[in-house]
Order: structure tokens, then sequence, then C-alpha cells
């Protein structure tokens, strides 16, 4: 008498589900509706002041104020700093595609586990195409100011520059820095952020490229997004996770 023995019709295919599922788990983290609350106040509140600016510039696209403020900074001497703007006016213009690409193949390589952040932060540069079409507002003419050394004619409200800049630079800090960097050093990290944000901005007017508050509306764009997205816990919480120790006491890596 033959006896057959038959298995279990899913039992080949177990392992590959179990495999899926853990590659599944490693991209995605659980999903929580947690949310941080101070960085979610902070978003609406530069959402909401980017609002006001926005309604301002519409119904007055030019104000002395503004063209005040823009003839002070082009009628100062800004020393060795301004060897650095041509460099500024590169990496917010044409190697913004460079500088994106490459802050992204760090997180993937360094914390891979922060992938959904730099993503999702990065998708905040396409308000960018958005506003720059709504407001449509002139840029500065020489007439209005010092000098225009580039761009005249086009539209400037709000600065790409400082958005694409500023959320490039808080990426690295957010998914690299939060990661690699001792707890004293971060601060440290983030005042080398401000910095390059200012001496851009400061870039920007200086040339005549933008009004000020040109550049204050792309930092509100820029600040509102990233607070956002950090806000979310459920995106944040597995790309600032430090590194952690295992059983025998070892550094392992969290993006590992």
């Amino acid at each position: 008498m033959i006896s057959h023995s038959i298995k279990p019709a899913d039992s080949s295919s177990a392992p590959s589900r179990k495999a899926h599922k853990s590659i599944r788990a490693r991209l995605f983290p659980p999903w929580t509706w947690a949310v941080n609350g101070p960085l979610l106040a902070v978003a609406i509140i530069t959402a909401v002041a980017f609002g006001i600016l926005t309604a301002i510039v519409l119904m007055y696209p030019y104000f002395s104020l503004d063209a005040a403020v823009d003839r002070d900074i082009q009628a100062t001497d800004w020393g060795p700093l301004a060897l650095t703007f041509p460099f500024f006016t590169w990496l917010g213009g044409p190697g913004g595609l460079y500088m994106q690409a490459i802050a992204l193949a760090l997180v993937l390589l360094l914390n891979r586990r922060a992938w959904i952040l730099a993503f999702a932060a990065f998708a905040g540069g396409l308000w960018y195409g958005v506003f720059v079409h709504i407001v449509n507002r002139p840029r500065p003419v020489p007439s209005q100011i010092l000098r225009v050394t580039e761009h005249p004619g086009s539209t400037s409200f709000p600065s790409g520059h400082l958005i694409f800049i500023t959320i490039s630079l808080a990426v690295l800090m957010l998914c690299v820095g939060y990661r690699y960097l001792p707890r004293w050093a971060r601060p440290i990290g983030w005042a080398a952020v401000v910095a390059i944000v200012i001496a851009t901005g400061v870039d920007r007017i200086n040339g005549g490229a933008h009004w000020p508050s040109d550049v204050l509306a792309g930092i509100l764009v820029a600040t509102a997004w990233l607070t956002f997205v950090v806000s979310v816990r459920w995106i944040s919480d597995p790309a600032l996770a430090g590194k952690e120790k295992d059983a025998g006491g070892r550094r392992v890596s969290a993006g590992a």
C-alpha cells in the first residue's frame, strides 16, 4: 500500500509571504496617527504668516518698505561673504538638482529608514511652482533698486532658491545629522543651516533677483512644509531614531 504525503497548499508560499512582509516592514513603519503638537503648531503659524504675506503682495506687488530694505542690503559692503554669492546663486538654480540628488543619496546610504521623510520633504519644492504662478509678482527693476544682475522681467514670489536650499539642508540635518552627530553638536549643525539660508537670502537680494519679502516667503514655505512633515510621527520617528544598543551592548545602526 502506497501512502502519499500531501503538504499544505500554502507551505511553499509561506516563506515568500514572510519575506514580503519583512521587506514591507523595513520600508514602511507601522502606521500611527500620532503627531508632534508643537511642530504642528509651528507649521500652522508659519503657513498662516505666509498666507498673510501672500495677500499683501497680491494687493501691493510693490511697496516702499521692500524697496528700502533691498537698497540698504545692496548698499552694504558684505566683504568676504560676497565671495560666496555666486556659489549660492548656482546652488539654488542649475545646481539644485545635483544638491537634491546628493542629499537623497546620502540619506539612502547613511540612514535608509529616513527615505519617507526625505521624499516627503523634497515634495515641498512643488509649492514653488504653485505659488510663483498664482502670485505672478514682477522682479525688481533698476529704477526701483540699485542694480539688477539676473532674471530681469520674470516672476519672483516666493524665492525658489530659499525653498530648495532650506529643504535640502534641513533634510540632511534631520536624516543624517540626528543619527551621526552627538547631541551637543546638533545646535551647531542647525546654526550652520541658518547661516547658509541667511547668506543665500542676502545673495538673492544683493543681486536684485528678489525682493526681501520674496526671500521671507521662501523661508516660510520651507519651514511650514518641513515642520508639518516632521510633525507626523509615522514619518519622522524612524528617521530621527539615533543609534541603539543591541543585547550585547554594541552600537547598532537605526538605519540598518
